[in-house]
């Protein structure tokens, strides 16, 4: 740490500190949101450890080719999944290890 509590500046650095932490929470809060929805929890269940097509999510979730694409594009602009196309066809990924990781801990919670 380069200031100690001793430091004059040490409470305006936690305060800041503290205050950079707080402003995370709201985009905590929204992705907790995102993944509250069942669809798109499913949705995200489906994608971990492998890319998927849409029509294969549509068809595994018995969910409509319609519905998954418009809660993809949701988790798409909020930066949770990611894709690649192919000819006709898009493939979909979660975006970062991390999203995993919130699944996977959250289904060892409930077991």
């Amino acid at each position: 740490m380069i200031c100690g509590k001793n430091c004059p500046n040490y409470q305006k650095i936690n305060d800041k500190k503290q205050n950079i932490e707080l402003n995370r929470i709201d985009d905590l809060a929204n992705i907790f949101k995102i993944l509250s929805d069942t669809t798109r929890l499913k949705i995200v269940c489906s994608l971990l450890n492998k890319e998927i097509k849409v029509s294969d999510i549509a068809i595994n979730l018995n969910i409509n080719r319609t519905t998954v694409s418009h809660q993809l594009k949701i988790l798409r602009d909020n930066d949770l999944v990611k894709y690649k196309q192919i000819g006709l066809e898009k493939y979909y990924s979660l975006r970062d290890p991390h999203i995993e990781q919130i699944i996977l801990q959250g289904i060892d919670h409930i077991k």
